[in-house]
């Protein structure tokens, strides 16, 4: 049936939600909750193939929608892209596609086979499974897990879920498994790497479950959205850059999984190995390091967590064509100070004008994943990546190519760390007796620069000015919350209290 449609203005926050009048949907026999295809037309005629599906919602009230007039939430709306071109909309019911069997038969604990799970991604990549149903696939790799070798098969539709790009041979990135704040040590690798020559094409996320991605601070610095020709365009310039992988819509399937995995809050191992893997794959990578932060809090809390992800990862990595190299490291506190976008973009920023004057945590972690790719690019010998990597931070050639990548991503390159603008709504926290940290609570820092704004609010984050290990005396200053909103600090500072993010302590430990 062919309706003409109208915007609701209401979301659902992820499901695509039509809703129609409950005598058209007679008519169409929908009930419910049914599937359906949703098919643009233009004026002249032309159809908008496939279409995408979604889900029915049916009004009973009588001055919601006319007879013949659909009412489209805004996710469906914008999934469409629908404009004044278009004339109405056919609506089509939709049987569950066979790939529905297949992520049955995982939650169920079934070895899937290749074909099965290339109809899976093929079925996300062009929208033809639900939300719910993908959400179900998920959850049946966070229980069931996977094989290594339906993790190849997975890894490999992803990429080829859209358009593989070749550099050549020698194409060269870094990645994270995130669960540390302020980790913001890509903004100070890319200049190394790109300084040594290197090719090194970052495209990295905006924050998911962090107050800051990789692209959320680079983006005060530079714009990161760009169209594939710009990219490629800046790459062949520049050979390197700090770009959002989401406007590239590389691995669309992999974009269509994660935005299901947000709200889930969860990251199957299966299928982040395929996701970090497949997002390499589509940029051309092959000489990988991969960052894998252990301790509480982040997804490997004991090094033998971390390390039997990492063997499994390189062996997956190695099967696809992508040699890596993977670090454990200490995930017991926040890299640096800063955490947020601005404030970590000017910490960055700070470090690479001024090297000897930067967090020795920040200086050190960088330089040494750093210099793990200045080794497998033949740069250094084994074991001495590290102190080339040091000689190219302290030389300012890192600097001198960090201000090279902002002016090619349309930014000032002149930028100075006291020109990035912070929140300008304060609170700093004291400490309450003297002492020295004794540990450090990344959960409740994740959550106290959440609340204060990040990541949406770029000016929004937090400092910490004393860590574990330092001294601290009564009334000192040793935490600072920013936010662009008086409401927002507020509550930032009422967490802050109820959840303190520094344990303070003395020299004992125990009185019997």
């Amino acid at each position: 049936m062919k309706f003409k449609f109208r915007k609701l203005g209401i979301s659902s926050g992820a499901v695509k939600i039509i809703v129609l009048d409950d005598e058209d949907a007679f008519e169409l026999g929908a009930k419910p909750g049914d599937r359906v295809r949703l098919i643009p037309y233009k004026t002249d005629g032309t159809k908008l193939e496939p279409g995408i599906i979604a889900v029915v919602d049916i009004a009973t009230g009588e001055k919601m929608l006319s007879r013949g007039t659909m009412g489209l939430y805004d996710e469906v709306y914008e999934k469409l892209k629908l404009s004044n071109d278009y004339k109405g909309i056919d609506v089509q019911l939709s049987s569950k596609p066979n790939s529905f069997l297949a992520i049955k038969a995982k939650v169920k604990g079934k070895e899937l086979s290749t074909q099965e799970i290339q109809d899976i991604i093929n079925d996300c990549t062009h929208e033809r499974l639900l939300d719910i149903e993908k959400a179900s696939f998920i959850i049946g790799l966070e229980v069931r897990g996977a094989t290594d070798r339906e993790v190849v098969d997975l890894t490999n539709a992803m990429a080829h879920s859209g358009e593989v790009l070749d550099f050549g041979s020698e194409v060269y990135d870094k990645h994270s498994t995130g669960g540390v704040p302020g980790n913001k040590v890509t903004l100070i690798i890319v200049p190394i790497i790109a300084a040594a020559g290197l090719f090194i094409p970052k495209t990295s996320t905006r924050a998911i479950t962090s107050p800051s991605g990789t692209a959320d601070s680079f983006e005060v610095l530079a714009p990161v959205a760009f169209s594939k020709e710009k990219v490629l365009e800046i790459l062949k310039t520049e050979k390197c850059g700090i770009l959002w992988g989401g406007a590239l819509d590389s691995a669309p399937a992999d974009n269509a999984l994660i935005r299901i995995e947000k709200p889930l809050t969860m990251d199957p191992f299966p299928l982040m190995i395929a996701s970090i893997i497949c997002k390499k794959m589509s940029m051309g990578v092959k000489k990988l390091v991969l960052d894998i932060p252990c301790g509480k809090g982040t997804k490997f809390p004991t090094l033998e967590d971390g390390k039997k992800y990492a063997i499994r990862f390189k062996d997956i990595a190695q099967k696809v064509g992508i040699q890596t190299v993977c670090l454990l490291t200490n995930a017991s506190q926040p890299i640096g100070h800063a955490v947020g976008p601005a404030l970590e973009a000017r910490e960055a920023m700070n470090l690479l004008i001024n090297p000897l004057e930067g967090p020795s945590s920040l200086r050190n972690k960088s330089c040494e994943l750093a210099g793990i790719l200045l080794e497998m690019a033949g740069k250094a010998q084994e074991g001495q990546g590290k102190d080339l990597a040091l000689e190219i931070l302290n030389s300012g050639q890192a600097y001198t190519a960090m201000k090279r990548m902002i002016k090619a991503q349309g930014g000032n390159p002149d930028i100075l760390p006291k020109n990035i603008e912070v929140g300008p709504f304060v609170a700093e926290m004291k400490a309450s007796f003297d002492g020295f940290i004794t540990s450090v609570e990344n959960e409740h820092i994740n959550r106290i620069a959440k609340i204060a704004g990040c990541p949406a609010a770029k000016k929004a984050g937090i400092e910490i000015l004393r860590k574990i290990g330092q001294n601290t005396e009564k009334g000192e200053v040793i935490f600072k919350i920013y936010s662009d909103s008086e409401h927002r600090l507020k509550k930032a500072v009422e967490y802050y209290n109820a959840h303190l993010p520094q344990i303070l302590g003395g020299m004992t430990l125990e009185k019997i």
